[in-house]
């Protein structure tokens, strides 16, 4: 049984390393000719396009690797159903339960390379990509060491700075307004920075000083909604974001904004989000099993990437409408990530109990 087990896995696997490298190359290629428009300027070169999308590839990955699980399962499988190699282990003997815990076994390792993406590698080059994309781009953008951004825009300078173990620009925002004359008008203070909606920026935790005439004035906002007149890819640079957030600092910032009476509803749905992810990869893998014992036992790879593509596609679009409606209805975070995770559990129990 173990020498079965192998190489039910070892099927599983090679299939979804095939779709992997497909999906992988597809996308990247897709993000290539996206960022062909942009080389030239400033200092962006095709050096630097090439580089941003290769950083991202880990990334692209992770973000794939759920439909790559399905459809890889269903070629391999499939591969097994076509030559009778199932039929046999089944008429030798070899149970629905040990077969299903075979192809879990391969979706379980699989899940542990999506966890490690998810935990750190994916995020940070990520993160590091954007930053070099946006310096490249950008006469106006000073970055050093990675640690702190310098931004000008009209009479306004903005710092953006990390600290090492921190949440995105968590280290802090810095404000600067200069007045006619040269002089300092306004400084201002925040702990971190989002853009809502209407390109705003959304800042917590905000002090602000101002220097007048014969006066100096000072308050402070909790969340303070201010307007800044910066280019799209300058102002990325100061959004935490959650999908460049690594699980421990996405974990971390979710508990500043809860200990500072934030809304942390979109972190928390990305967290969770994250995990049903993860979660899933496992489930997928399983889920093909009953497919390559019904109608797909004998047909050709291309029903099954088709069969692969519907469900991937379904599991993607029920994510993201039930994630839309938890914003409009406040749903709680946990049942809008784990909504669609909870309904492929009941599809795949019910699907293996059909088998024969």
């Amino acid at each position: 049984m173990m020498l079965l087990r192998r190489y039910v896995m070892s099927a599983v696997l090679k299939g979804v390393a095939i779709t992997l490298a497909v999906l992988v190359s597809v996308f990247s290629v897709i993000a290539f000719v996206g960022e062909l428009n942009d080389v030239g300027t400033g200092d962006y070169g095709l050096g630097d396009a090439l580089a941003y999308v290769a950083l991202r590839v880990p990334r692209v990955v992770f973000e794939t690797m759920p439909a790559a699980a399905l459809i890889g399962s269903l070629l391999g499988l499939g591969n097994l159903a076509v030559h009778r190699e199932l039929i046999v282990m089944r008429a030798s003997g070899v149970s629905v339960a040990q077969l299903a815990g075979a192809v879990a076994l391969a979706g379980f390792a699989l899940t542990v390379v999506m966890a490690l993406l998810g935990e750190s590698l994916a995020p940070s080059l990520g993160a590091y990509a954007r930053e070099m994309r946006t310096q490249a781009l950008s006469d106006d953008v000073d970055l050093a060491d990675g640690q702190s951004a310098w931004l000008k825009a009209g009479n306004r300078i903005l710092n953006l700075r990390r600290q090492a173990g921190e949440f995105g620009y968590g280290g802090g925002v810095l404000l600067f307004e200069l007045a006619e004359d040269g002089g300092l008008a306004q400084i201002a203070r925040a702990d971190a920075a989002e853009v809502g909606p209407d390109d705003r920026w959304v800042l917590a935790n905000y002090g602000e000083t101002t220097f007048g005439a014969e006066r100096i004035t000072a308050r402070t906002e909790r969340e303070a909604v201010l307007e800044y007149d910066l280019d799209a890819e300058l102002l990325s640079l100061a959004v935490v974001r959650e999908d460049l957030l690594d699980t421990p600092a996405l974990r971390d910032y979710i508990r500043y904004l809860r200990a500072n009476d934030l809304d942390a509803r979109r972190y928390e749905v990305a967290y969770w989000g994250r995990m049903a992810d993860i979660v899933s990869v496992t489930l997928m893998t399983v889920l093909a099993l009953p497919f390559v014992f019904g109608g797909l036992r004998s047909a050709g790879a291309g029903a099954r990437l088709l069969v692969g593509l519907v469900i991937g596609l379904g599991y993607y679009v029920a994510g993201e409408m039930l994630e839309s409606s938890g914003e409009v209805y406040n749903l709680d975070p946990l049942i809008v990530a784990w909504a669609p995770s909870a309904v492929l559990v009941l599809f795949t129990a019910v699907a293996l109990g059909r088998i024969r």
